[in-house]
């Protein structure tokens, strides 16, 4: 309970930080009303809600409601990985550089990015709902996704197992910022961190020299991840029409026996695959938009190639 509460109270600095900057901040009314002589003075657009951090639409009452769910999902989050990551031998705190060559191959660096990322989206949601603008929310939302994950790598500090890894902090910060970047700068917007899981029947080999990993969030032969490109959107504006904007090309990333205790069994992957987003088709801003959204950052089944070091191979459908 003792470590329970620690973490809550992190947590609840952050977002009371959160809270009082969204209170106390106020439009630069200089730079929009007018300078001297009466003349405009208007910031690009683009940087309009950055860093301003109140909105006179904010309903108090919604964002409270909006930080309560975040706190229950993080209070989950934790309870969910107190027992596979801190239940073993603790230690003093102690820092780890392990940004190359780590224990899972990179691809627990690739999982932390894609882990912050979705804690930003989700409490970014949450607090547009409250009544802040899309890149508030976004700004507001990855500092909720650092925060939560900053917990996880302290606490990770005190177990002997692992340590504040400075490289996992990278990843978390890189994720978590990754969709208010989007927001800001509209080439990012053609390049999609994605995720897809596939079960064992689709390995090539089985698992002679690799125990078995040590919980399923830490199962990483199973998980791949990706930069999806939107094609469509990078083409020239004559020709996008001959390219349908839900077809896309993906590169990925996994690594296959992670947790071998031959060397020479741990190899790294790289795919090329097609990447499917039913989400980029013109499916208008009806329901079935909404129920399809969260695919946005899904790779989905698709034709693939594979490299890797004992030689290439071709899939027809590669989860």
């Amino acid at each position: 309970m003792k470590w329970a509460m620690n973490h809550l109270l992190a947590l609840a600095t952050v977002l009371a930080f959160a809270s009082s900057a969204l209170a106390q901040f106020r439009p630069d009314t200089a730079a929009h009303e007018g300078g001297a002589g009466g003349v405009p003075m208007v910031r690009p657009s683009r940087w309009e809600d950055v860093p301003v951090y109140r909105h006179e639409g904010l309903s108090r009452a919604r964002f409270a409601v909006a930080l309560s769910g975040v706190g229950i999902y993080d209070l989950a989050f934790y309870e969910t990985l107190k027992k596979p990551w801190w239940s073993g031998e603790k230690s003093g705190f102690h820092v780890i550089n392990d940004w190359w060559g780590n224990y899972a191959m990179e691809v627990d660096k690739c999982a932390h990015a894609y882990a912050g990322q979705s804690m930003a989206l989700i409490a970014a949601q949450s607090y547009q709902w409250s009544g802040m603008t899309r890149r508030q929310g976004l700004f507001w939302g990855g500092v909720t996704g650092v925060a939560m994950l900053a917990q996880v790598e302290v606490l990770d500090g005190y177990t002997r197992r692992y340590g504040f890894s400075t490289g996992d902090f990278a990843a978390n910060l890189v994720g978590a910022f990754y969709p208010l970047a989007q927001e800001v700068w509209d080439p990012l917007r053609l390049v999609t961190l994605k995720m897809s899981w596939h079960p064992r029947r689709f390995e090539d080999t089985g698992y002679d020299h690799n125990p078995s990993p040590p919980n399923l969030l830490e199962d990483y032969d199973r998980m791949t991840y990706w930069l999806a490109l939107d094609i469509n959107g990078m083409l020239p504006a004559g020709v996008q029409r001959y390219w349908p904007d839900w077809l896309g090309v993906a590169l990925g990333y996994g690594v296959k026996n992670a947790f071998s205790q031959c060397e020479g069994d741990r190899m790294r992957e790289c795919y090329v695959a097609l990447d499917l987003d039913p989400t980029r088709a013109n499916l208008g801003n009806g329901w079935l938009a909404r129920a399809l959204a969260p695919l946005h950052y899904i790779h989905l089944p698709a034709p693939a190639i594979r490299f890797r070091g004992d030689g290439t191979k071709s899939f027809a459908l590669y989860f």
